[in-house]
This record gives structure tokens, sequence and C-alpha cells, in this order.
């Protein structure tokens, strides 16, 4: 049996994960990068030197993508298949199925980790409109499919609306990770590009003392008003609404 076709069974051996096995297609494939356990501890370092704040947000970025192009993928989708996984839904009929994850040490106990992780599966037609975040980072890994992600700087709020500035608009594939933070790319916005696609998520929130663990707003950069600086003044929207307009043809 080739690697690929363990892993596929590997994944499949856990009933409360068969969504993973559906995206571990054949572009995830074995590699000789950092081990996935390694790869969990890093990040553990990383979200704790944040939080703290031993780094800024856009060095987390950085070292993130960083550990995005040195981990092996298919021995993390592997990681990801022997995790504690909670099966949350979709926020709403267009959102992608999201499952939170707890990684599991060598004794098979759940690892204390600063960070929360999260699965997103995606169908062609789910959609994550675009929307703003705030006392919080996260990256998101291509583990299957692909996405056409657009990204904007955060450079003021005003009343009812976000006054942001475009900063990326990119297909991104298996492998591949997009972050945010408070000072890169606070907005973004993902819609995949196949048929089945997911991301396997990073979050480190509550990194702002006496404030909520996160703060989330969609907002509408397509009929926001632009201005003479190339900045948009983007309305905030309720997600619902934002869900209505922003289908996977936008």
């Amino acid at each position: 049996m080739d690697r690929r076709s363990l892993l596929r069974r590997t994944l499949a051996a856990f009933p409360a994960y068969a969504l993973l096995a559906e995206f571990a297609g054949s572009s995830v494939v074995a590699g000789s990068g950092k081990a996935a356990r390694s790869w969990i501890l890093d990040q553990q370092d990383l979200a704790l030197a944040l939080a703290r704040g031993e780094i800024p947000p856009k060095r987390w970025q950085a070292e993130v993508e960083a550990l995005a192009r040195q981990v092996d993928l298919a021995e993390l989708v592997a990681e990801i298949g022997r995790a504690e996984a909670r099966h949350i839904g979709r926020a709403l009929p267009s959102y992608p199925v999201k499952r939170s994850l707890v990684f599991r040490d060598e004794t098979g106990a759940p690892r204390k980790l600063r960070y929360a992780c999260a699965l997103f599966g995606f169908d062609r037609g789910n959609v994550i409109t675009p929307h703003g975040h705030r006392h919080m980072v996260s990256a998101h890994l291509v583990i299957e499919g692909a996405f056409r992600v657009r990204t904007f700087d955060r450079l003021r709020d005003e009343p009812g609306a976000m006054i942001v500035r475009p900063t990326s608009d990119t297909t991104i594939r298996t492998g591949a990770v997009s972050t945010i933070s408070a000072e890169r790319d606070n907005i973004h916005w993902f819609v995949p590009r196949t048929e089945r696609a997911a991301t396997f998520d990073v979050i480190v929130s509550g990194l702002d003392p006496g404030a909520p663990p996160f703060t989330i707003q969609a907002i509408d950069p397509v009929r926001g008003e632009a201005l003479p600086d190339g900045s948009l003044r983007a309305p905030i929207l309720g997600f619902e609404e934002a869900s209505r307009f922003y289908t996977a043809e936008i």
C-alpha cells in the first residue's frame, strides 16, 4: 500500500472524522518536512510568545507562514485524524462545515495549547464572506482543494463602516496558508475553486486584556465607497445579509 492509500485508510478509521477523509485527495502526499508533532509544539511556542507580548502580530504571521512551508502535510493531516473532534456544523447554510479539534499527546491525553484548532470543510458553493477581526490572529492552511482568497488591511473604523485597503486577490492551493492579524490582512474572504476543499485553522484569541476573546464583523467591500486614496469605506453587515449577497459567484 502506498503512503497516499495508507493516509486515506487511516483517516477513514476515525468515524467522527469521516469528513476529513473526503478531503484527503491526491494532492495530499507524503513529504520530507517537519514532523507534525514538532509543528504542533512550534505553534505553541509562537502562540505563547504572541500572548505574552514577546513578538508582534506581524512576526507571528511570518513565523506561522514559514511553518506551513516546512511541515510534512500528509503527516499533519494524519495527526489531525487522530485529534479529538467536535462537530460544530454550519453557522449559516452557505458556510462550510466546522469541526473543532484538540490534539492528543503521546499518551493519548488532550494537549493543553494556547491556540485553538478547527477544520472547515467546503462544498463548491460555500463561502466565508468578507469580515474583519479584533483581539485575535488566525492562520488558514489549505489541506485540500483551492480557494480564491481576497484580503484587506483594516485602516480605521467609522460608525457603521470599516475603512479598508485591498492587499491581495489570489488563488491558494493545498499546502498554502493565509494569515490575519490586527497589523496585516485583518479582513479576509474565502471562496472555494474546487468541488471540495478544506482548511485547517490555527486561532490565537484573547490577545487584548479586558476585551472579549474575539470580535468578528462582516463587511461589504464590493458595494463600498471608493475613497480618493485608494481605500474603501465598507459598510458593516449582519452575517445573514452578507451571506445572501456574497455567493460563490461574487
